[in-house]
């Protein structure tokens, strides 16, 4: 029985441990608990073209124009006519997503789409309703939490497994394997304003490219235009459905910032999340003003519960204070239509993964559907594939500790959100990766790091390849130089 390992635990780790289970011996490796992911805190929804009135080709045509047409077509039609087919999948063996009054599915809109054609589970906590019931659907796999991923294994069949530390204290021990998965989410907690969860620090990307594994489109980091803000700190996202359903964005003074643009406030998110902050630079506040939503309280539960926390008062003014953050990352590590990276046997599934699906700027609500189809083919792929003798891998020597020279957390996520956010100028890329440089997260044993060193020295690595690929990449979707735009 082949042997497979998956480094992350949110809803494209997990779906493709379901496909696996039954044949394979899978193992799930996560640095945080089982509900620690990013997949966890999706409120939006999982976007598919189940509405008779829609189709596969008019989801795939809105997907490349919120790409900017940068997106790799094959892996968008991918998408769009395998995702509808599990997700029916799912429903028959009863994810309960919510339902009109006279039991048909329930459709939301949100920006960039034609139809509405949004799935939603429990209101606004999609993410949380769909992962755990993947998971419920996990009965022979072998979870491993509060475990670190430190580096890949590799001889001439490819990878054959995964250098891991149990946290906090643990050692390194070497885990082998006939095909690795990583699911590991993106790098949001790259910047210090992100929707992110606390465990999402780059891992993956900076596993593949310390082992030479090809990356892909580093520069599209996607900025949602919604968070809550408060005193100049996050409190989690502001689903873009509640624009959907009628919310406009306005400033201190009630004006609608999004009157004149295209789309207006259902505008592609790198749109809206410039002109939020070409807006908030002109020392205006932002706020997302409520009023024409029937029932808000009924149908974002999610967003209600996590207003009430913080105290905002938007039963008495109905505005929600927001600004645009850190949310998706749609570059990462180079993948097929079968999710195998450049290395075999290392196959890369969900945020961590790039097949270009979602070109310059993702469309809202891919990434969920796109997490199932990618484990999907990931783990069709795995089930083809040789089962290989086992590997005899040395177990690792004890690690000499090395603080090296690392920037404190805190300051480069300030320098990130400052010259590598929304907004770039090619001075700026130059200044950052001038600062950077200084630090040792390069060539570093990560076994020899303290957890917390090893995620500032991860996230240093996958800012500078973020900084590196943008001075290269032409001012596109999510990737906005300025002075690209006024020469």
């Amino acid at each position: 029985m082949k042997t497979v390992l998956i480094i992350g635990g949110g809803l494209a780790g997990c779906y493709a441990a379901v496909r696996l289970q039954a044949t394979c011996n899978v193992t799930i490796i996560t640095k945080g608990a089982r509900a620690d992911s990013n997949s966890m805190l999706a409120q939006g929804g999982i976007a598919a073209s189940l509405d008779p009135g829609d189709s596969p080709q008019a989801h795939e045509a809105d997907t490349l124009k919120a790409g900017v047409y940068h997106n790799n077509e094959p892996a968008v039609a991918q998408l769009v006519t395998t995702g509808p087919a599990l997700l029916e999948e799912l429903i028959q063996a009863g994810m309960p997503f919510d339902r009109q009054a006279d039991g048909q599915l329930s459709f939301g809109l949100e920006g960039a789409h034609s139809h509405h054609r949004i799935l939603h589970a429990n209101g606004d906590r999609t993410g949380a309703a769909i992962t755990s019931f993947v998971q419920s659907l996990l009965h022979h796999v072998t979870w491993e939490t509060h475990t670190e991923a430190l580096s890949l294994v590799q001889d001439a069949a490819g990878c054959r497994g995964v250098v891991v530390r149990h946290l906090p204290d643990g050692q390194p021990q070497v885990k082998t394997a006939d095909a690795v998965i990583l699911a590991t989410g993106g790098l949001g907690n790259l910047y210090d304003f992100t929707t992110n969860d606390h465990t999402v620090t780059g891992d993956g990307i900076a596993l593949a490219a310390r082992a030479g594994v090809a990356l892909h489109d580093m520069a599209f980091v996607q900025f949602h235009p919604t968070l809550l803000a408060l005193n100049g700190r996050c409190y989690g996202l502001i689903t873009e459905a509640i624009r959907g359903a009628g919310a406009v964005l306005v400033d201190e003074n009630h004006t609608p910032i999004m009157a004149k643009v295209p789309q207006k406030d259902l505008a592609p998110r790198d749109v809206v999340a410039r002109h939020l902050t070409a807006w908030q630079a002109k020392g205006h506040k932002l706020f997302l003003d409520i009023s024409a939503v029937a029932d808000f309280t009924e149908h974002f539960p999610g967003v209600t519960a996590n207003l009430d926390r913080h105290h905002v008062p938007f039963r008495q003014d109905h505005l929600i204070p927001i600004q645009p953050g850190a949310h998706f990352m749609m570059g990462g590590v180079k993948a097929d239509l079968q999710a195998q990276t450049s290395l075999p046997r290392l196959f890369a599934v969900g945020e961590v993964a790039c097949n270009g699906v979602h070109g310059a700027n993702r469309l809202a609500s891919n990434s969920l559907l796109d997490c199932l189809v990618s484990a999907a083919k990931a783990a069709q792929a795995i089930q083809a594939l040789p089962e290989l003798a086992p590997a005899h891998v040395p177990a690792p020597a004890a690690p000499t500790p090395n603080a090296g020279r690392l920037p404190a957390l805190e300051a480069l996520q300030h320098r990130a959100w400052a010259e590598l956010g929304v907004e770039r100028t090619k001075a700026q890329l130059h200044d950052f990766l001038q600062w950077l440089r200084q630090f040792d997260y390069r060539d570093i044993d990560p076994a020899s790091l303290t957890p917390a060193a090893l995620t500032v020295a991860n996230l240093c690595l996958c800012s500078d390849l973020i900084a590196e690929q943008a001075l290269v990449q032409p001012s596109l979707g999510a990737h906005y130089l300025k002075e690209a735009q006024t020469a």
